[in-house]
């Protein structure tokens, strides 16, 4: 992993269609059987100044106060003068498509992913695998982990590195921004072992 170009994580193509959000309770939802988080809340698309460089601006806050995000499906926000809705979307693939979701095409724009991941007691060195077309940066627990400034395709599991999750909810903050054509974010959460993490619990609200 180039020091240059992302930050370590702790302690160390029109592909993806999203389905409507399921309506079952917090408990029901799960990573998948690899270990990807399928469960996001989305908001998108946030354009970008024009003239502006990705790998900049990536490194500012489009929102205010972004490594605190707390959102809920509905919550509401106007950037840049213009309104957008935080929706909760179910990837129907291991990684989540903003184009896929919005119906739309979008170059030169900031999206967040938001998840929440519950568990029943502190869980260290669990592997956090992450990939993102193009640039990518993710806060969690309101500490900000990890950047990748440069353009690139998505490659699953391209940067990995170890978080501890804490008992309760911990939260994951995932901003991505798209210089052209596709716009895709993966993660999935992995033990020792290198397995899927089990007895965790995705949540889509606080």
């Amino acid at each position: 992993m180039s020091m240059t170009t992302r930050y370590h994580l702790l302690a160390a193509l029109l592909c993806g269609v999203l389905l409507p959000w399921r309506s079952m309770a917090a408990e029901d939802l799960q990573l998948d059987a690899d270990g990807y988080i399928r469960d996001w809340l989305m908001l998108a698309p946030i354009a970008l100044p024009e003239g502006s460089v990705a790998a900049d601006l990536l490194l500012r806050e489009q929102l205010k106060d972004e490594a605190q995000l707390r959102p809920s499906h509905g919550d509401a926000v106007t950037v840049n003068g213009r309104k957008l809705t935080w929706k909760r979307v179910t990837a129907s693939t291991n990684y989540f498509d903003f184009n896929a979701v919005l119906q739309t095409q979008n170059d030169h724009a900031s999206g967040f992913a938001v998840t929440y991941v519950e568990c029943d007691r502190d869980m260290p060195d669990v592997t956090m695998a992450v990939a993102s077309n193009d640039q990518g940066r993710i806060y969690f627990n309101g500490v900000d982990i990890y950047a990748f400034t440069e353009a690139r395709p998505l490659m699953l599991d391209v940067d990995k590195g170890r978080v501890t999750l804490k008992k309760g909810v911990n939260v994951i903050v995932f901003k991505i921004i798209n210089e052209q054509n596709s716009w895709q974010g993966a993660m999935r959460l992995l033990d020792k072992a290198g397995k899927p993490l089990a007895g965790v619990k995705i949540r889509v609200s606080p």
